[in-house]
């Protein structure tokens, strides 16, 4: 069937005015909404002034306007006929009318090429010179795009915004997942997962596979009271790597080992599953960190401490080695009772931050900013933090936002406060430091999860004790531009240990898990 797009512009009148004689609002009646196209365009088809094109499809008449024209201006006293002053407010309503285009199975995305052609495409088309004011629909976005020549900008577009969140799925796990970061991956030809970091040395940690109804157990692994997982791909080849904090009681001492191992799993496409790739010394570690610099890979470990009291120790950056095909040491940071590291770029610089906690006497240390300069890092900047448990950087346009999950305040023998303020930063591009932006108050947060829907941007901190009960609200902050970011919604938690966010099959969801009770909750991102 043939189709073509009607655009009609009207002026919706009767709105406010100033009049500027005495400064104060009036209100123009009896105004209706105008064809504008009307006052420009003669009927005669033949007299159009020059750069504009009437089209007829399916009994349906469309115009094309290639280009302005000071012709097809008119005065103002034409629209605002009972009205003495033009409105400093008014709107321009753009009105679409398509004829129903019957598809052929999976044509699910077309562009319109002329007036009376529909022409199939792909998910996604290059906008070039050739098909400069083109306008594509893409029913899975709901918008209509205009090529420029260069790019497809919006005429239409209809954005996800955040109405409510459900519970989705309770997810029994088992053990608690203490500090646990569940890592959602995608692997090719199988599926979404989660790796999921449980403390019991009995039962093991384990990989679940998102189906219809939820996530399901796909594999078990042997750990030592793991505390975090880490998915990193190099290539085709796709990774885990897992944190362990000990290998429990020495038999003969009966006291905690001073050295414990984590282990780096490698996907086996044969096997369909994780295998054993390598081992690498660690001390208590709580968290690994992957990343690319100039095509090469590296892991940051971060070691919390060594034995029951020594929290000063050295974090490790471990660089791939492509002629023993395994990881080696390539530089060791001092560190302080470290929790997480977090690795980002801006323009060509490369940072890694990393989450301080305690020095063996109080929970205010400064947690520190690394910069990426001649193949290692070196310090750039010092934030004072309390009980650090996470950084998560963010960016929202062309501003570079850095979260810190603060746990409590701990200064010698006095007691530790839990509510107290976690806070955000932005990068001074000028000044090229980190600056203080808002301050949240948060109980004992140990994770900050940002992500977006359409063009809202969120965060949801981990609140996991207030001093009193485990049992608290996590709650989900908004993008409110100049105000910050502000509450939207109060999720109920027990002992949260970590947020993720994810997507499947066009849904977004969050899944958090606790460090409290064997179990982990899924909510949908209901929008609108």
């Amino acid at each position: 069937m043939s189709s073509l797009i009607f655009v009609q512009l009207l002026l919706l009148l009767g709105l406010r005015v100033i009049d500027t004689t005495t400064e104060t609002w009036k209100h123009c009646t009896d105004l209706v909404p105008l064809d504008l196209l009307s006052f420009v365009l003669e009927k005669d088809t033949s007299k159009l002034v020059p750069g504009v094109d009437m089209r007829q499809a399916g009994g349906v008449r469309g115009v094309h306007l290639s280009s302005p024209h000071t012709s097809m201006s008119f005065p103002s006293s034409q629209l605002l006929v009972d009205c003495n002053l033009f409105p400093t407010e008014f709107s321009i309503v753009v009105t679409l009318k398509v004829t129903r285009i019957a598809l052929k199975r999976n044509e699910y995305i077309f562009t319109i090429v002329e007036p009376g052609h529909v022409k199939k495409m792909g998910l996604e088309r290059p906008c070039s010179q050739l098909l400069q004011g083109q306008l594509w629909f893409n029913p899975l976005r709901k918008g209509l795009y205009l090529c420029d020549g260069t790019l497809w900008t919006p005429v239409l577009e209809d954005h996800k915004r955040l109405d409510y969140v459900l519970e989705h799925q309770v997810l029994t796990t088992s053990s608690e997942t203490f500090l646990s970061i569940p890592q959602v991956f995608q692997i090719p030809g199988i599926g979404l997962m989660a790796a999921m970091a449980h403390r019991s040395t009995v039962s093991g940690s384990a990989v679940y596979l998102w189906t219809d109804t939820g996530f399901q157990l796909y594999q078990n692994f042997t750990t030592q009271k793991a505390l975090a997982w880490r998915h990193f791909t190099m290539g085709k080849k796709i990774f885990l790597v897992v944190s362990n904090s000990g290998e429990g009681p020495d038999k003969h001492t009966n006291k905690e080992s001073e050295m414990d191992f984590s282990v780096i799993y490698k996907w086996s496409k044969r096997r369909k599953r994780f295998v054993h790739f390598q081992t690498l010394q660690t001390h208590c570690a709580r968290d690994w960190e992957a990343f690319k610099i100039n095509q090469q890979t590296y892991l940051a470990v971060a070691n919390h401490r060594l034995g029951d009291s020594n929290h000063t120790i050295d974090s490790v950056i471990y660089k791939w080695n492509r002629l023993t095909k395994s990881f080696e040491v390539h530089q060791r940071l001092p560190t302080s009772g470290a929790y997480d590291w977090e690795f980002f770029t801006v323009g060509p610089y490369h940072f890694l931050v990393v989450a301080n906690a305690f020095d063996g006497v109080t929970t205010s240390v400064d947690s520190v900013i690394y910069v990426w300069v001649n193949g290692n890092f070196l310090v750039f900047q010092k934030i004072k933090t309390f009980c650090a448990t996470d950084w998560e950087m963010f960016k929202i346009g062309s501003r570079v936002f850095l979260v810190v999950a603060n746990g409590h305040r701990l200064q010698g023998n006095g007691p530790s406060r839990y509510a107290i303020n976690s806070t955000i930063y932005e990068l001074d591009m000028i000044g090229q430091l980190f600056v203080r932006f808002q301050d949240i108050v948060t109980y004992s947060a140990v994770d900050w999860e940002f992500f977006s829907l359409g063009e809202e941007h969120f965060l949801v901190v981990a609140n996991s004790f207030n001093g009193e009960s485990y049992s608290l609200n996590s709650i989900l902050y908004r993008w409110q531009g100049y105000e910050g970011f502000v509450p939207v919604h109060w999720l109920p938690t027990i002992g949260c240990s970590d947020w993720e966010f994810f997507s499947s099959q066009g849904e977004s969801y969050l899944i958090y898990s606790s460090a409290k009770v064997p179990l982990s909750k899924v909510f949908k991102l209901k929008t609108y």
